[in-house]
């Protein structure tokens, strides 16, 4: 069944809905029963794109918290790797600080090490945040354009139900 088959069997529920009586005869009974099946038939007659639009609503959420994750990861697999560089320049600092020359050497290099493994730290969790921004953007641009699609869908829809009830008002007159 088609959506618009659904609607109208809605709009039909609704009109030919038995009126209360005076003072509320701008009221109407309707079958419980009925108008939910009917509700049962347009949420499965719903067009493909809003079922896409609720899936990538889903899949940015999952997106988002994946690179989240996976940034938070790589920022700890950069602490881990830095404090093994820093490690491993300490022992060796240790080791040299018997001999008095190559201390000053030994000291420069383990600075140096320091500072390279605090740089790659820095770029490490900046390429992270990059790349977590980037998914995001592409998933909400893509879900953006699902969802203008479907925006368009949907007022031509309401459009068409408009016409129909202009009509069906015009023939009660």
């Amino acid at each position: 069944m088609n959506i618009y088959a659904v609607l109208e069997s809605l709009q039909r529920e609704v009109t030919e809905s038995k009126p209360l009586p005076w003072p509320l005869q701008e009221k109407s009974v309707v079958d419980r029963e009925r108008l939910l099946k009917i509700l049962d038939k347009t949420r499965d007659s719903l067009p493909e794109e809003v079922k896409q639009a609720r899936w990538i609503s889903r899949e940015t959420e999952r997106i988002a918290a994946e690179s989240s994750t996976k940034a938070d990861r790589v920022v700890r697999e950069a602490q881990s790797k830095g404090r093994e560089i820093l490690r491993a320049a300490e022992d060796e600092m240790e080791r040299l600080v018997s001999k008095e020359e190559v201390y000053v050497r030994a000291r420069e290099e383990a600075q140096k090490l320091i500072e390279e493994a605090r740089q790659e730290a820095r770029r490490t969790r900046e390429d992270a945040d990059r790349y977590a921004r980037e998914t995001r953007q592409d998933a909400e641009r893509y879900a953006m354009k699902v969802l203008n699609g479907m925006e368009g869908e949907l007022n031509r829809i309401l459009t068409i139900i408009k016409k129909g009830q202009a009509s069906l008002g015009a023939a009660a007159e």
